[in-house]
């Protein structure tokens, strides 16, 4: 009974585009707009930076600059103004004494004029600082060398710094920020235009008690649609994996280092599909309590605006952690559990533990929300329409 009513619920919302078109292209087509638009965040490819100056720059350090692919240096005849209208993206303020003060070995200071907020300058102002640095040391490389002084006396020792997790860096940093957002957030789209209807919408058509009144259990009818809401969330986050996981290997070049993930990568898409399935009951679990206390779909759908938040706040706890400084205590966190684990599993760590208490807390949570729905499910004021 409980096969022939997910059916059912299955074939009515499959007649219904809107639940396609939120289940699938909705998803997708966000997917692959974040793709995108992370990927030229990583790239920055095509980037050109204007550097104004009121006069002419010593030809040394103009030739330093303009080997800079980036940046154009531009006479301006107010070039701080320049700045502030948009004009330019710093101002490199050299006085015209400079070869004369290089010559007498006089000490004088070069301003460099940009804004910080904006992200254009402050690029620009770590290249033009950049350049300034390399042409200083070859200032006193000189000085030095004409004196017959070795450079390292200056210079003791040099640094070089390396990348903790070189081969996958900063994509991976950037997917395991956005890929349990992504995913959790399109189960709650994809699972939501049919726990809505389930019984919400029956109440607006006052269909609900023709059902009550067949000799089918209440608890049969609620497991039914339950399954029915999970599996058009399953259907949307799994598609959404795939989705993601192809438009990142096929059309990005930075952001598909992100799974270089070597011999692991079946261990984590196993794990990855598990957690779908899991968040995808705990979800409808959740959307089908909203349904049934919600006398309205216009009631429900202000109910259910507050779950689509809930992927997306745990984000901005864990973004700046390092996978490898999250402890087991993050695991016992709802929603947060998700995003810790992603981020572990992209940068290659598999943590059974922190596989089986995110699941477990998942499973709780299941059971919790699946009992509420159930416990008003089976009291008329909340399933009858008022």
């Amino acid at each position: 009974m409980v096969g022939q009513i997910y059916k059912k619920e299955m074939i009515d919302a499959l007649r219904d585009r809107k639940t396609i078109l939120l289940t699938i292209l909705v998803p997708m087509i966000t997917m692959l707009g974040l793709v995108f638009f992370y990927e030229s965040m990583l790239s920055d490819k095509g980037e050109q930076y204007t550097i104004a100056v009121g006069h002419s720059l010593p030809s040394e350090l103009e030739n330093k600059l303009n080997a800079i692919e980036e940046i154009s240096v531009k006479t301006f005849a107010k070039p701080e103004q320049a700045v502030d209208d948009g004009k330019a993206d710093v101002y490199l303020n050299i006085p015209k004494e400079f070869d004369s003060y290089i010559t007498s070995m006089t000490t004088f200071k070069v301003d460099v004029y940009g804004s910080s907020v904006d992200q254009g300058s402050s690029n620009a102002m770590q290249l033009v600082q950049s350049a300034l640095e390399q042409y200083k040391n070859e200032i006193v490389q000189k000085r030095l060398t004409s004196k017959h002084i070795d450079h390292s006396v200056i210079q003791p020792f040099s640094v070089q710094q390396k990348e903790a997790d070189e081969e996958q860096g900063v994509s991976a940093i950037m997917l395991s920020a956005i890929l349990p957002m992504l995913l959790l957030t399109s189960i709650v789209s994809g699972a939501m235009p049919i726990a809505l209807d389930i019984i919400a919408g029956e109440k607006d058509r006052k269909s609900i008690e023709a059902l009550l009144l067949t000799p089918v259990s209440r608890n049969k009818v609620l497991i039914g649609k339950w399954l029915a809401v999970s599996t058009f969330g399953i259907a949307s986050g799994v598609l959404s994996l795939i989705f993601l996981i192809l438009c990142t290997v096929l059309f990005t070049e930075k952001l598909r280092t992100a799974f270089q993930l070597g011999d692991h990568l079946w261990v984590i898409i196993g794990a990855s599909a598990l957690i779908i399935v899991l968040s995808a009951m705990l979800i409808a679990a959740m959307e089908l309590l909203i349904s049934i206390i919600s006398g309205t779909v216009k009631e429900a759908q202000s109910y259910m605006s507050l779950v689509v938040f809930l992927p997306i706040f745990p984000m901005f706890f864990i973004f700046n952690k390092a996978p490898n400084q999250i402890d087991l205590s993050y695991f016992f966190i709802p929603f947060l559990n998700l995003h810790a684990l992603f981020k572990q599993l992209l940068f290659g760590m598999i943590n059974p533990a922190a596989i089986l208490y995110t699941c477990g807390t998942i499973v709780v949570l299941i059971a919790i929300f699946f009992l509420l729905a159930r416990a008003c499910f089976l009291k008329d004021k909340w399933v009858l329409p008022k």
